[in-house]
């Protein structure tokens, strides 16, 4: 008897063949999951604006010209990047808002966890999640910018050196009248803990009492590239927890949604303070950029590159 095994396209057979008669039967191989296909161009930057009232959704022809360009509606061709929209008008996704739909929560915030849950497990190799309208906090092309960033680097803030906050203390905000712990410094535990951390050993290294004295020290306002690999540095189950979270009617205490916390967005405006430490694994008491030292800006864009924040050789 001879044996042999066929397959073509996941599906093998074993065929026994003998002297009167051939056997088939059927089997079936799993293939490896690095064979789906993206729907994502290779190695290409995908945009993802937190959109809401910044354009007017029913006169497409006014978008602006960012926009436009990532949806592939100018004339430029090849797109160097693509544009992934988000509507938070309509759950119905009814025209004009005929997008895929994001609750409106959180301002930004929403939408960049939005696209992590929904694209998890098929992200793009870079992204660059920006605001409605990414020209405030920089005065470069945040776009050219994020094309701009160098093969080796996994995380970037695409804001100027304006938006630097330097050595902001938790106790900036309110403080929870119970335990006398500032607010956000509690919501950002709870943020880091629910993404694997040992949170107070971050927000606290040296064990400072008042613990909220502690400082912060980044780039402000989150519009920043990350590639692929740094968002899978937490397992989807850690992003669907803080996904969940981004819904709950407050981050840590109801004391949130009193007179003392009026027009503070905690969850968001955490997250806004803990990005560069989330994704970028920066501390979040992270050194400022000196130029031509190890820790300049330039580490991050090639200066050949044009649109490049960062020109100097």
């Amino acid at each position: 008897m001879i044996v042999v095994i066929c397959g073509l396209l996941g599906t093998a057979a074993i065929l026994l063949i003998g002297t009167e008669k051939m056997q088939k039967i059927p089997f079936t191989i799993s293939l490896n999951n690095s064979f789906k296909q993206s729907k994502w161009p290779k190695n290409t930057l995908v945009v993802i604006p937190a959109i809401w009232k910044e354009i007017d959704w029913s006169n497409r022809t006014n978008w602006p010209s960012w926009l436009r360009e990532g949806l592939g509606w100018s004339n430029t061709n090849p797109r160097s990047y693509y544009i992934h929209l988000y509507q938070r008008m309509d759950p119905n996704s009814t025209i004009p808002y005929d997008w895929p739909y994001c609750p409106n929560v959180h301002e930004e915030t929403g939408i960049y966890l939005q696209f992590i849950r929904d694209h998890y497990h098929d992200l793009p190799d870079k992204m660059l999640f920006i605001h409605g309208n990414p020209f405030i906090h920089t005065s470069y092309n945040p776009i050219q910018s994020a094309l701009c960033v160098r093969d080796n680097v996994h995380f970037a803030s695409v804001n100027d050196v304006r938006e630097w906050i330097q050595k902001r203390p938790w106790t900036y905000w309110p403080q929870d009248p119970d335990d006398k712990v500032a607010l956000m410094y509690k919501c950002a535990k709870r943020i880091l803990t629910l993404l694997g951390y040992e949170a107070e050993l971050i927000l606290n290294p040296t064990s400072k009492t008042p613990k909220d004295e502690n400082l912060i020290s980044g780039f402000c306002c989150a519009q920043f590239y990350v590639t692929k690999q740094r968002i899978h540095h937490y397992t989807y189950e850690q992003w669907l927890s803080l996904y969940d979270a981004n819904f709950e009617p407050f981050c840590t205490t109801p004391r949130e949604n009193e007179q003392l916390g009026k027009g503070i967005q905690w969850f968001g405006g955490t997250l806004e303070h803990t990005w560069h430490v989330i994704l970028g694994l920066y501390p979040v008491d992270a050194p400022a950029p000196l130029i031509k030292t190890e820790i300049d800006r330039c580490q991050w864009f090639r200066p050949s590159c044009k649109g490049s924040p960062c020109t100097r050789e």
